[in-house]
């Protein structure tokens, strides 16, 4: 086994351990069987969606805290408090120790995703809504986005401190969101010609929030909740359109370059 599977199996053994991430897990798993709850209650058209709704909230809120909290600890605490230098130790080169740390924590992020998962999908069948595809498309629509959250989150622990690394890796999905926003807007001449050249630009250079089929949907309809907010620009409601392959490949290749910068910013970092 590499050194990278080894460390990365460790790392995951370790944080799985730990209250915080089964506290998330659980929270969410609550918050989607509260929502099929509901669903059952409403039936047909309406139940579809209030299932849909609650499950998608709770993939990006709690999903959000789970990747966030994962990536800021990837290096700043256990470099301070030694245990980063104890890998080091080994005769483990810096980049590969620091890509280990973060396969464990995406292993993580992706067992409590696969969770949500099954549950939105086994909530679905018990009210009747068969197994939800779309809804399971959209979960791992937003796996890839919290993968983003994650990797960010694990650039800035080099540097940062926890919650520094945690705050700029959630804006930072945020502007990717907010750039898919006004890239649907700038397609539906929705807004002035000003800016559609900064934002085609912006949008083109920096990696992209993955919208699933369902979320465009909801959206549009203004039936995603917290998930996402109906787009109203000037007076004209604009739909985002589900993210393209090309997108969703261009922002993979994103989360394996930040990764990689991860790994080789830890080469200049001090270890106790």
């Amino acid at each position: 086994m590499s050194p990278v599977a080894v460390i990365g199996r460790t790392e995951a053994r370790g944080i799985s351990r730990r209250r915080w991430p089964m506290v998330l897990l659980l929270v969410g798993a609550a918050i989607i069987i509260a929502g099929a709850v509901v669903a059952a209650g409403r039936g047909g058209a309406a139940g579809a969606d209030t299932m849909r709704a609650w499950a998608a909230g709770v993939y990006l809120v709690a999903g959000l805290a789970v990747a966030a909290t994962l990536g800021a600890s990837a290096a700043n605490r256990d470099a301070d408090a030694g245990w980063v230098g104890l890998q080091v130790a080994t005769g483990t080169p810096r980049p590969v120790v620091m890509l280990g740390r973060i396969l464990g924590r995406l292993a993580v992020l992706v067992g409590v995703f696969a969770i949500w998962i099954a549950v939105a999908a086994a909530c679905s069948l018990v009210i009747g809504q068969g197994g939800d595809g779309p809804l399971a498309v959209h979960g791992v629509a937003m796996l890839l986005n919290m993968v983003l959250v994650l990797v960010v989150a694990a650039l800035c622990s080099v540097a940062l401190g926890p919650v520094a690394s945690g705050i700029v890796a959630a804006f930072l999905y945020v502007s990717c969101l907010s750039l898919a926003n006004l890239m649907a807007a700038v397609n539906a001449d929705a807004i002035g010609t000003a800016w559609s050249g900064l934002v085609t630009t912006l949008y083109l250079v920096f990696p992209r929030a993955v919208t699933s089929p369902m979320l465009s949907d909801l959206q549009y309809r203004a039936e995603a909740g917290v998930a996402g907010a109906q787009l109203e620009i000037n007076g004209n409601v604009v739909l985002v359109p589900a993210s393209s392959w090309a997108a969703v490949l261009w922002t993979v290749a994103w989360c394996g370059v930040i990764a990689w910068g991860a790994a080789m910013a830890l080469r200049r970092r001090a270890l106790s």
